[in-house]
């Protein structure tokens, strides 16, 4: 029996939600033996590479002005928002800079998908709302100073995330490969570019500090780029298939994923308030699908 076009859309956006999860373990995991601005060179690199290996194989025509322009705008909102999320959190205040970036990651194809496409069911507004609060409860851990610079920076990260969200289903209307390719090559070059300054700035104590491990990292951060590169795919195939709010919110859901592998790989504990979170995201994703 084929699935509609809205099952396979919600189908496709827990798809995203789940390899996005493991893209942030993994990534996070290798994170602890070489600055994000490396991993995340690495990373967006080895996606892009992918992604203009698949292009050419396909033999894709060349990318429209559209998706050009959709593209890279993508893949600069992405980068920028990256490098303050990670600012943020090295201010303090992580479990409340996750938390609103999350819920405002959800919160923005919410309000542009009511404009374009018409207000959702009354069982899919009820499913946002739980999903936010199941989001804010999954990402948020007490403890840390809250810094308001710290806060700010979390919340245009999270602007800037679900801009990206808005941005890629446009950059991918044309074609999805060069879409999302074209915004892996605007995130990669951003990446390098921070990437080399913090060299730059750091080649003075280079002596204070151990060497990179390159055998240890290269493949989990290539792993992490593999990872998020087929979430952006699914996520962006979900939206196509079906609404840009439901895809979002579903896929926003991805916090969920370091926590269940934390549990199971790394035999972390889960607070109450995130048991409670992944609970209602369950729910959430019940009253959307309905």
């Amino acid at each position: 029996m084929m699935l509609s076009a809205s099952s396979q859309a919600v189908a496709l956006a827990l798809g995203s939600a789940a390899v996005w999860g493991t893209s942030d373990f993994t990534g996070g995991f290798v994170t602890r033996r070489a600055s994000p601005a490396v991993i995340v060179t690495i990373a967006h690199g080895f996606g892009m590479c992918l992604l203009l290996i698949l292009a050419a194989a396909l033999r894709l025509p060349f990318p429209t002005g559209h998706t050009v322009l959709y593209g890279v705008l993508s893949g600069v909102t992405g980068g920028v928002g990256l490098m303050l999320f990670y600012r943020a959190l090295s201010l303090g205040s992580m479990g409340l800079t996750a938390a609103l970036s999350g819920v405002l990651t959800a919160a923005i194809p919410v309000i542009v998908s009511f404009f374009r496409e018409g207000h959702p069911t009354t069982l899919q507004l009820i499913g946002f709302g739980v999903a936010a609060i199941a989001i804010w409860l999954v990402a948020y851990t007490q403890g840390g100073t809250v810094h308001p610079h710290g806060l700010g920076l979390g919340i245009v990260a999270g602007l800037c995330f679900g801009l990206l969200f808005v941005l890629l289903q446009k950059a991918s209307q044309e074609g999805v490969i060069w879409g999302l390719t074209l915004a892996r090559i605007s995130s990669t070059s951003a990446a390098v570019g921070i990437a080399f300054c913090l060299w730059l700035a750091s080649r003075g104590n280079a002596a204070k500090k151990p060497p990179i491990e390159w055998k240890s990292i290269l493949p989990l951060a290539a792993l992490a780029g593999f990872l998020d590169t087929l979430g952006n795919v699914l996520y962006v195939l979900s939206s196509l298939k079906g609404r840009l709010d439901v895809a979002a919110v579903l896929s926003s859901l991805y916090p969920a994923g370091p926590i269940l592998l934390g549990v199971w790989i790394l035999k972390e504990r889960t607070t109450r308030m995130q048991t409670v979170g992944m609970v209602l995201a369950l729910v959430a994703v019940a009253l959307i699908s309905l």
